[in-house]
């Protein structure tokens, strides 16, 4: 994603004695000549639905005026019209938005490190980023400070996700409601759809020590199927956390629509994930990320995977297609991770052999049978011997170590996915409780 930042813009709030914010001046003037926050993004299909966003927008913000607010948001945060939900709230005189709290990859979405807290320059506003490397002996990691909640009415939360459990979107959101409910102050939830659809659920529960990391807030499946909405309320119940949370709801989707046939905007999530396809991929062969490039730092970010250690892309397809695996294409490729979405990530600045993926049935396109095929081969191919050069359980806290024992210990990998399935049904009672859009009539 391109993000132009308004480098000559200096936002002033100017705050009446009633504490509502609003744009004068110089702010004003340049918001009036273009947008605070200019977002590349590009539709997606003709369809109808509305995020809870848009009918916010149709209801011109009155369910929140009157209160002190707060943002947990990012570029990803835009209506229908590809409009920010900052110049849409910052252009509303009767709302009191005071500080923005930002998740991984930062405010702008285009940031792969550690970001700190700083005054973002187009809006005037402070940023509270929970994805720092400054350490606060009073707040776990990536938890909001109590000290920034203060005073706050309600935070409004508006981040896409894209349907796998270890996206850190959906921890940040948990971690806020957790806080907000010792704080006293209300989520606000700005649903969208999940872009992968509502119906897929898939993968392995983690292992119990990594709930409530970052990656692995909840203990589900990878796949979810569900929308951010849901999975607030599924926390609240759960987690039995005890905030006021309202969600705003998506309006116009079922269950079986994937964001191109939303007409809704797409803008890329986090740095790699740059279309929908990836997006589809990305709940199954991420598991084996520490030990394998998704291309990152390429101009197919988990559209290809591979690594140096590969020496016979065929033979690895081949293996891979064996397993059963539908709808999807494979085929060999090579390529060199560069730049600074690489920096840090296997296969840096190394010759890759893998394969490039090519969905061709969403609705058969098992993503998780895809991601467990591969590690099966690596580890069968490189991963055994006194010194292994693919080592299974480095990545057991996205996969989970009873798959990775099944791999050592050389289980079929159609028989991992039964059990696999068996995990899943246990979850779909739990997560049918939350659910809040239906599934299309003529399914």
């Amino acid at each position: 994603m391109i993000l132009y930042r308004v480098s000559f813009l200096l936002a002033l709030l100017a705050v009446s004695s009633l504490g509502v914010a609003s744009i004068t001046g110089e702010a004003a003037n340049a918001q009036s000549s273009g947008p605070l926050v200019k977002v590349q993004s590009r539709p997606l299909g003709s369809g109808p639905t509305l995020s809870g966003l848009d009918v916010l927008k149709r209801e011109k913000f009155k369910r929140l005026k009157g209160k002190k607010l707060a943002l947990l948001t990012n570029t990803s945060a835009i209506d229908r019209d590809g409009n920010h939900i900052l110049d849409l709230m910052l252009g509303q005189p009767d709302l009191n938005v005071v500080s923005l709290f930002s998740p991984e990859h930062g405010l702008y979405g285009d940031l792969d490190v550690k970001v700190s807290d700083f005054k973002d320059t187009a809006t005037g506003l402070m940023v509270h980023s929970l994805y720092s490397d400054k350490k606060d002996p009073e707040t776990p990691p990536h938890y909001p400070k109590l000290k920034d909640l203060k005073g706050l009415d309600a935070v409004i939360v508006d981040l896409q996700d894209i349907g796998a459990r270890y996206y850190t979107y959906i921890s940040y959101m948990g971690y806020m409601m957790e806080f907000c409910a010792k704080a006293g102050v209300e989520v606000i939830v700005l649903d969208r759809p999940n872009p992968i659809g509502g119906h897929y659920v898939d993968g392995p529960q983690q292992d119990p020590d990594t709930v409530g990391k970052v990656t692995s807030y909840f203990p589900m499946p990878i796949a979810h199927g569900m929308t951010m909405g849901e999975l607030a309320k599924m926390f609240k119940g759960e987690k039995k956390i005890l905030c006021k949370l309202t969600v705003v709801q998506t309006e116009n989707w079922t269950r079986d629509m994937y964001l191109d046939q939303t007409g809704l905007r797409w803008v890329n999530p986090s740095p790699n994930i740059q279309d929908l396809d990836g997006a589809f991929v990305y709940p199954g062969i991420a598991i084996t990320e520490k030990l394998v490039s998704m291309g990152r730092g390429t101009t197919e970010p988990f559209h290809v995977f591979g690594s140096p250690l590969i020496e016979d892309p065929q033979d690895l397809i081949d293996a891979v297609m064996k397993t059963g695996i539908k709808g999807v294409e494979l085929e060999p490729v090579e390529f060199t991770p560069t730049g600074t979405l690489a920096k840090g990530h296997h296969g840096e600045n190394k010759l890759c052999r893998g394969a490039r993926i090519k969905i061709t049935d969403r609705s058969s396109f098992r993503a998780y049978a895809l991601g467990l095929a591969v590690m099966d081969y690596l580890h069968a191919k490189y991963g055994k011997g006194d010194s292994p050069k693919y080592k299974v359980f480095q990545v057991r806290g996205p996969a989970s170590s009873w798959v990775c024992s099944r791999i050592v210990e050389r289980a079929p990998v159609a028989d991992t996915l039964k059990i696999v399935a068996q995990q899943v049904d246990a979850f779909l009672p739990i997560r049918e409780k939350y659910l809040i859009y239906p599934s299309n009539e003529s399914e």
